[in-house]
């Protein structure tokens, strides 16, 4: 199934319309998004928007850096490690304050998208506050669940990426043309490329079994390792069409967002953060509605006498 069924209605389909091909869990994502896009931009998009422009604020106010910073544990690493070389104290407690304040309030937007992408999805009618009021019950194993899963992306993606980093920034390039390699900084550089290479190809995998687990964490009254062990069970044997699915997704989400960079180019310096902000406003609720249409494939996917296992 292709993009052809964007003016799909969800209040027509029948529990075996759940199950669709990789390309069909990419549109019936757009097709979810589109048909609501004004609700999502109000649950989602606005107050995720006005983070990053209050990340932006901080980092060129106080730091005078142009940027944004990350929202998850991860990300947020990943940004220290690229925005200074050494460590700067006062940069990594704010960044770390802001980072865990945004945290948790991304935690509710995107719970109460999921609900609210749940609902309308399912053939009921999806209302902003029911969504937000069912997301603050869960806001504790929408967390517990996040973290867990950026513990382990953490693990695997870290260790190589900042060995990496290291001795890329150890090489002397005051003159690009001759170099200077201080001793041991090729074989960090190697050993960092293929730590970052091995763990990258793990974390895809685990990603992959996690991927529906916040649609999960909404949808089941399931404490957030129970939702772990049922997210995995339903990706049983389905990696590479839960794989197919996002890597598609991811490309056309790619698109979508160097189509804003395009149009925001000739506002150097200033054209990647504003992309950013108009892209999570525009586009930010697409990552909580994509686990969605993935786990009621997956789970239409599961014969009856198997239910009751994913449950335990």
């Amino acid at each position: 199934m292709a993009f052809d069924d964007l003016g799909m209605d969800p209040s027509k389909q029948s529990a075996q319309d759940y199950t669709v091909s990789a390309t069909g869990v990419v549109s019936r994502t757009f097709s979810v998004w589109i048909r609501q896009i004004s609700q999502y931009i109000i649950i989602f998009g606005i107050i995720s928007a006005v983070l990053t422009v209050i990340s932006f604020l901080i980092l060129f106010t106080v730091f005078e850096r142009i940027g944004v910073l990350g929202t998850d544990p991860l990300s947020y690493f990943v940004n220290i490690f690229i925005m200074t070389s050494l460590p700067d104290l006062t940069l990594i407690a704010v960044s770390l304050l802001f980072a865990i304040v945004a945290f948790i309030i991304n935690a509710i937007l995107g719970g109460a998208a999921i609900k609210f992408a749940l609902d309308d999805y399912n053939a009921r009618r999806g209302d902003i506050r029911t969504s937000f009021s069912h997301s603050f019950r869960k806001t504790f194993n929408i967390i517990a669940v996040q973290l867990v899963i950026s513990f382990f992306s953490s693990v695997l993606f870290l260790p190589g990426f900042y060995l990496l980093t290291n001795a890329m920034m150890s090489i002397d390039i005051s003159d690009p043309f001759n170099p200077i390699f201080p001793p041991g900084s090729i074989e960090n550089m190697m050993a960092g490329a293929s730590l970052t290479l091995i763990g990258g190809i793990i974390l895809l995998y685990v990603s992959a079994r996690f991927a529906p687990t916040l649609a999960v964490v909404i949808d089941t009254d399931l404490s957030a390792i129970g939702s772990l062990k049922k997210s995995w069970n339903l990706t049983s044997g389905k990696v590479w069409h839960v794989l197919g699915s996002w890597i598609l997704f991811g490309l056309v989400v790619v698109v979508l967002g160097a189509i804003v960079g395009a149009v925001g180019y000739f506002l150097q310096p200033y054209n990647l953060v504003i992309g950013s902000i108009v892209s999570t406003l525009l586009f930010g609720a697409l990552t909580f509605i994509f686990p969605v249409v993935l786990y009621r494939d997956l789970s239409s996917r599961v014969k009856e006498s198997s239910l009751d296992e994913l449950m335990i």
